[in-house]
């Protein structure tokens, strides 16, 4: 008796039984998106030169004006506003989809709504007016968001903050000196800024004493456009390729103080919040592309002839996806459980948990690096070259294990919080 199972389609890894008629919608649009856009266009980004790939010309703007178009930037955004109420599940079944087509270009989608969303939690409504409603009424992909907080001396370690044992002794390198009614601005960010050299706006985590430590510091809003801001060159990088970084530089730059949303007083404790929803929101993405490098193996390994039969056949292969696949659906559930409580969380004012959400980010993003080594090494030699995406999802895998705090910091961050 024969024990293969044939299966036609990816359905055994979806086991979404109860989903709403909307959110439905939502992951089936999502889905068609990244099929037809954002995994072909994120593969040619990826093949391009960091020149080529920020250029007026190339794809990455026609992909962020179609994302806007199709409302992807106005998910949860208020309804006079042209958003659209989405349920947290919602939000996290279509940001794994967009990550499913491309890692890069889901987190560039997703960080340009940055400062307009900081600008609804936390500004007035003059901050609102001028940072928020041009982003969610803009259609043609022409706003574009940021958040510079990495400097060069500076990376994982602004992220502990709130917690007194995680702040080292050392000075931000961007700093804003009060004057008046404005503040001036002097420093640089590194070069990890994502969406850096294309952004319009930026949500900028800057010092406000230079004689202390990392954890007094403030959270401002500013156009890029200001005097006295320039841009390095964009960032040549081994993964996420998609998405541009550069440097940003800062040179007796005065923005009204309006703009400082966050001084040292409230700048720990709302570092806490932003930090778990954007640990979460990696989680959520790096489950997309793990999913991406389960399936090309999946697919590969039911075409690809050894020993007279497709690979799949063979017990060592089934062994292997059956660990993806163990990996895969242990990261889906962990990611959108801890994204759905955020979400709720913070529609009913209830505390966020970091703890969670560095836990999902840190499983979801050595699980995604799990899976896509195996996928390249089911690929054989094939997984080493171009023509398969495979050997693509690897890097950006490898590079999200850094991404948004590297994950052994992350991992010492979590366990203090315990």
């Amino acid at each position: 008796m024969s024990l293969t199972l044939k299966r036609e389609t990816m359905e055994h890894i979806d086991y979404d039984i109860d989903l709403s008629t909307e959110e439905l919608e939502l992951k089936t649009a999502a889905h068609k998106f990244a099929e037809e856009v954002l995994r072909p266009a994120g593969k040619k980004i990826d093949r391009m030169t960091p020149d080529e790939a920020t250029a007026p010309d190339s794809p990455l703007f026609d992909v962020l004006k179609q994302a806007t178009e199709l409302g992807f930037n106005r998910m949860g955004a208020p309804e006079e506003m042209g958003g659209t109420a989405v349920t947290p599940r919602a939000a996290t079944l279509v940001n794994e989809e967009l990550a499913w087509g491309s890692m890069g270009l889901a987190g560039a989608i997703g960080l340009s709504s940055t400062p307009a969303n900081i600008a609804m939690a936390l500004g007035n409504e003059e901050i609102v007016e001028e940072f928020a409603r041009p982003f969610f009424e803009n259609t043609g992909g022409s706003i574009i968001g940021c958040w510079a907080v990495t400097e060069p001396g500076h990376g994982s370690d602004t992220l502990g903050v709130m917690q007194p044992e995680m702040v080292v002794e050392t000075k931000g390198q961007l700093i804003a000196r009060k004057d008046g009614d404005e503040y001036i601005l002097n420093g640089q960010k590194s070069a990890w800024v994502s969406n850096g050299p294309i952004a319009t706006h930026a949500m900028l985590n800057v010092h406000l004493d230079p004689g202390s430590k990392l954890d007094h510091g403030g959270i401002c809003l500013m156009p890029l456009s200001l005097p006295g801001v320039s841009r390095g060159k964009p960032l040549d990088k081994h993964g996420v390729r998609a998405m541009t970084q550069g440097e940003i530089f800062f040179d007796d730059v005065r923005i009204p103080k309006r703009y400082m949303l966050l001084d040292q007083t409230a700048f720990a404790p709302y570092m806490n919040i932003h930090l778990s929803m954007f640990n979460a929101g990696v989680g959520t993405l790096v489950t997309g592309l793990a999913r991406a490098a389960y399936e090309e193996a999946y697919n590969y390994a039911k075409n690809r002839i050894q020993g007279g039969k497709p690979i799949i056949e063979h017990q060592s292969v089934r062994a292997r996806l059956f660990r993806m696949f163990t990996l895969l659906q242990t990261c889906r559930t962990l990611s959108r459980g801890v994204s759905i409580y955020n979400g709720t969380a913070m529609k009913r004012g209830v505390p966020v948990r970091l703890e969670h959400s560095i836990a999902s980010k840190v499983y979801c993003t050595n699980s995604a690096l799990e899976i896509a080594t195996l996928s390249v090494q089911l690929h054989g030699g094939n997984g080493m070259t171009k023509e398969y995406p495979c050997e693509m999802f690897l890097r950006d895998a490898t590079a999200m294990t850094v991404a948004d705090g590297e994950n052994a910091y992350l991992t010492q961050l979590a366990a203090s919080l315990l």
